[in-house]
């Protein structure tokens, strides 16, 4: 009976913690998104970004900034700086 006790405790952990990484396709898709943004970066080309919500932005020049992405966009003449969520991206085109 106490070994039942002590096998159930010990396998509870593990599958919690499967249960809490993120898969490989998931992995492989954010890596290839962040690839193409430091290749924007690299070869200082402009951007077309597609959102899940199919927002489309057209930015003019790609950065980081304290590890996370942002791009410039031009608003009526000026320019904005946003914060790009790479979960949140469907689609990167380099024009």
């Amino acid at each position: 009976m106490d070994l039942m006790k002590t096998s159930q405790k010990n396998s509870n952990p593990v599958i919690i913690m499967f249960w809490s990484m993120p898969s490989c396709s998931m992995l492989k898709a954010y890596k290839a998104k962040s690839d193409k943004l430091k290749q924007a970066i690299k070869e200082d080309k402009r951007v077309e970004v597609v959102t899940h919500g199919n927002k489309i932005l057209k930015l003019k020049k790609i950065g980081i900034e304290a590890g996370k992405f942002f791009g410039l966009e031009s608003i009526k003449g000026n320019m904005k700086k946003m914060l790009l969520n790479i979960n949140d991206i469907k689609v990167i085109t380099l024009l």
